[in-house]
């Protein structure tokens, strides 16, 4: 996780949850960061399956006064046989939309429903 004008330090903060549920062309996410002590940045994520998948809408709460989530890039593996997996990077915004905050998810599959 990056700072880019959010003014805090988020060096520490590491992903401690990703669980989501696939229904269809749909992808629903939920991303926990952790930074220590009871700091946690929840990202709620909805993606449209395609080519290429791509983020249909996210916001974040945690670090102040939350605000939306804008895709960098997203990679989607499709899970046809076992759960999908889903990865990215994705720049936290503030309400008049200016980033604030940068987070990378690596791939990894969705073991854990929503």
């Amino acid at each position: 996780m990056q700072d880019v004008g959010g003014g805090s330090d988020v060096s520490q903060f590491v992903l401690t949850s990703l669980r989501g549920t696939r229904d269809g062309d749909q992808l629903h996410v939920k991303a926990e960061f952790g930074g220590g002590a009871r700091e946690v940045l929840s990202l709620d994520l909805q993606f449209t399956i395609g080519i290429p998948t791509s983020l249909k809408s996210g916001t974040w709460t945690g670090l102040g006064p939350g605000g939306r989530v804008k895709e960098r890039s997203v990679t989607f593996l499709g899970g046809q046989s076992g759960p999908p997996s889903v990865g990215g990077r994705f720049d936290l915004t503030a309400p008049d939309g200016s980033p604030l905050y940068r987070v990378s998810i690596p791939v990894q599959e969705l073991k854990h429903k929503l």
